[in-house]
């Protein structure tokens, strides 16, 4: 089993623990939302290249 961080003992720092978490959840979340809409984009292209070649 792997160690636990080290938790904060008083209320704001586990607040900030917390809130610093999910801004870097979030974060992560856009730029995996950005890099499916760019697949989708390139997918189109490609569909769109391939009609056109034949």
């Amino acid at each position: 089993m792997t160690d636990a961080p080290d938790l904060p003992l008083d209320l704001a720092a586990a607040h900030a623990m917390i809130l610093a978490e999910r801004e870097a959840r979030l974060a992560v979340e856009r730029v995996r939302a950005g890099e499916r809409l760019l697949i989708e984009k390139l997918r189109l292209e490609i569909a769109r290249l391939r009609r056109q070649a034949f």
